[in-house]
């Protein structure tokens, strides 16, 4: 069957109780994936958006263990900063030594996106580079001066930033090419300095941009959303949303409270106070002409004027960022935003 199949091909037999692990980079845009397969499974035949293998994407120069590897080598089961799954092992350069692995981790200066998403510019001598996309947040190590000729790729570095970036060589191992970012790119030297105005700012870089489950089309989901917000600061949030709420920071419970007790909350948080229910996360903007705003990612509302014979809200689809009241209602329940939040965090 496939599910057998997909169990043969995970070769969980070879696991034993002490393990070798590999460290590694991936070389470009990659999933990681439930099980080592790129099927994309739904419930529903005729759903193009949901991938239920589907964990999350990694960005180019991501770190990652390896700590097994599919019966045929095809696939490489990871433990990545924020989540764990199966990646094509291509996606992947193996450092030979830890050393190599964790001076780049370490690198600084480094240059951190700050934009929406970064892409390298066309290069024809080095395909391998060409047009790699980075997203907000992402980490870039800077090469030192001694590093950078005079010519890169028959191009001068004047006027561009000289960044390092993993790429794979022969028999998969890790090695480390230079590129360019053009100085007028929206990049940072280092994390921004973090203040509630900031996170709104790059919040608000995101919008109108797709909704993608798990990183798909190359876009984010809502957890994915909050994390690249935040990621420019310095803080590595988890992949899930629910874990999202277990790191540090001032939390508040909602379980239980009315409406006015939710409002009286609302109105005592700051901008870009993270706001969470299970299965989603947002993040607050505040009070307008008595509505309470969140800008997330957001892929369906319900439609309170219309539903289906078992009383459940017929879905109104948006699958983009977008700024939203919480009187928006929620998919199948009908229940609106602000009576489905459970808590709250302030990250200080």
């Amino acid at each position: 069957s496939f599910y057998d199949d997909l169990l043969q091909e995970m070769d969980i037999k070879k696991i034993k109780g002490v393990n070798q692990v590999q460290f590694a980079y991936s070389i470009r845009g990659t999933s990681i994936r439930s099980f080592p397969t790129e099927l994309f499974i739904t419930d529903d035949p005729a759903d193009n958006d949901f991938d239920l293998f589907q964990e999350t994407a990694l960005g180019p120069a991501e770190p990652v263990i390896i700590l097994h590897q599919s019966k045929r080598g095809k696939w490489c089961f990871v433990q990545a900063s924020c989540c764990s799954g199966w990646v094509p092992a291509v996606d992947l350069a193996v450092a030979a030594a830890f050393e190599t692995w964790f001076a780049y981790l370490q690198a600084d200066p480094f240059l951190v996106v700050s934009g929406s998403r970064l892409w390298l510019g066309y290069n024809t001598y080095s395909p391998e580079l060409s047009e790699l996309e980075f997203m907000m947040g992402a980490r870039i190590p800077l090469a030192v001066r001694d590093e950078i000729p005079r010519v890169i790729d028959n191009q001068s570095p004047d006027g561009c930033y000289v960044v390092k970036i993993p790429v794979r060589g022969t028999g998969g191992r890790l090695l480390f090419k230079l590129a360019f970012v053009p100085c007028v790119s929206d990049v940072s030297i280092g994390y921004l300095p973090y203040t509630t105005k900031a996170v709104i700012k790059q919040a608000f870089k995101m919008q109108g941009e797709r909704y993608g489950w798990g990183g798909l089309f190359h876009s984010r989901d809502c957890s994915s959303f909050v994390r690249d917000s935040y990621r420019c600061f310095g803080f590595q949030l988890p992949r899930n949303s629910g874990e999202q709420m277990l790191i540090p920071g001032q939390k508040y419970s909602l379980d239980g409270a009315d409406r006015q007790e939710r409002q009286r909350l609302l109105e005592q948080l700051r901008a870009g106070a993270i706001l969470y229910f299970p299965g989603h996360v947002m993040l607050y903007l505040g009070k307008h002409r008595e509505e309470y705003y969140v800008i997330h990612a957001i892929a369906y509302y319900g439609d309170q004027r219309k539903r289906d014979a078992d009383g459940i809200y017929l879905p109104v689809p948006l699958n983009t960022v977008t700024i939203s009241p919480l009187s928006l209602r929620r998919r199948r329940s009908g229940k609106e935003l602000l009576m489905a939040i459970t808590s709250a965090l302030k990250i200080e």
